[in-house]
């Protein structure tokens, strides 16, 4: 069997060590000169959002995905910032990782695993590799494939700016801010690296590139307190999140975000677009529909997730302080302690609510 890995992140990667791991060997192909070429950043994965929150979210990776993995930092401290109002949650709140052209990050870990030939500065026609190989593996993080198989529908793009700085710090304390002065109805965060640097950063939904310039310096502006120098800047002008109608055309398959497997909030995207690998890997190697099993259920749990996100598109900073107060008062630690994952039945409720409309227009990309 004939394997073409389009794309060597997360995903793509995912995919190719369990294929590996099954005895089959993929060609891959990365348009990049390295593995992770794009800025170094600090990502989470929240414990509480983790499909069976009982179960440590690394051991799953570890046991369950199969993937040699390590994180950057446990999650013990979160500190909410709103527009008046602060929160601290204490607990195990999961953990950090490292992402980008890093030596621990997530990309270049799984390099280190991998036999098989990443051929780089490569950007090959999908449709003319389906006649060569027996399958095609869209893993480039984007949509191009995706809109050209006419399967995408956006949900949501965020215009991402910050910078890599020193400081100190504590690794296992994250600060995360609210405040539609400097990042409309998205977030800003400070996540260390380690305890003398962190990445900070704005996304701003349903932006534009000199809008979250603007959000960016207020930002700076107003949180630059927390650490002491700026090593340098980076830019992702949109990230966009949606949904693909089905993840398998033919012999193509589509998965981590070019299969719609980040959610429309960005808080549990790593996980399963690595997910989306193994199952990939999986469906080629055994003919299971192991892929199109998890995207159905996927699709439903992504569904309600980009009802919430709407629903905090509306939000002003007197929302934004509710929450954060509610969060102090002990919500937000219930939530983080909480054996199930309550994002998905959140957005449930409010797709049962009798004013609420699934295809009214959200922040969609611009």
């Amino acid at each position: 069997m004939r394997v073409a890995i389009v794309g060597a992140g997360l995903a793509g990667l995912s995919c190719a060590h369990e294929l590996e791991r099954l005895g089959f060997s993929p060609d891959i192909f990365e348009k990049r000169h390295r593995v992770g070429e794009r800025f170094p950043n600090v990502e989470t994965m929240a414990q509480s959002l983790h499909h069976a929150p009982r179960q440590d979210i690394f051991r799953y990776v570890r046991e369950e995905l199969h993937l040699p993995l390590s994180p950057a930092n446990r999650i013990s401290t979160f500190v909410m910032h709103g527009p008046r109002e602060h929160a601290i949650i204490t607990g195990n709140l999961g953990y950090t990782t490292i992402r980008g052209h890093h030596d621990k990050s997530l990309e270049t870990q799984l390099a280190r695993h991998i036999r098989s030939e990443i051929r780089y500065n490569q950007n090959p026609d999908v449709r003319e590799m389906q006649l060569e190989y027996d399958w095609v593996v869209v893993a480039t993080g984007d949509q191009e494939w995706s809109r050209q198989y006419g399967q995408w529908t956006p949900h949501i793009a965020y215009w991402i700016r910050g910078a890599v700085v020193s400081g100190d710090f504590n690794p296992s304390e994250l600060h995360y801010f609210v405040n539609t002065r400097y990042a409309k109805t998205g977030y800003a965060m400070v996540s260390p690296f380690d305890a003398r640097s962190a990445s900070v950063g704005v996304g701003i939904p349903g932006s534009t590139a000199e809008e979250v310039d603007e959000y960016w310096q207020v930002f700076r502006d107003e949180a630059g307190g927390l650490w002491e120098k700026e090593q340098y800047e980076f830019k992702l002008e949109k990230f966009e999140s949606g949904q693909v109608l089905s993840p398998v055309q033919g012999n193509v398959m589509f998965i981590g975000n070019a299969g719609g497997f980040v959610d429309s909030m960005g808080i549990t995207g790593q996980c399963t677009s690595m997910a989306s690998g193994i199952h990939a890997a999986r469906q080629m190697v055994l003919g299971d529909r192991s892929l199109e099993r998890f995207f159905r259920r996927w699709r439903v749990y992504a569904q309600r997730i980009w009802r919430v996100r709407r629903a905090i598109n509306a939000w002003t900073d007197t929302e934004m302080d509710t929450f954060v107060t509610a969060c102090k008062h002990g919500v937000g630690s219930a939530l983080a302690s909480s054996p199930f994952n309550l994002l998905g039945p959140a957005g449930a409720v409010l797709g049962a609510l009798p004013f609420y409309d699934d295809h009214s227009p959200g922040v969609g990309p611009d």
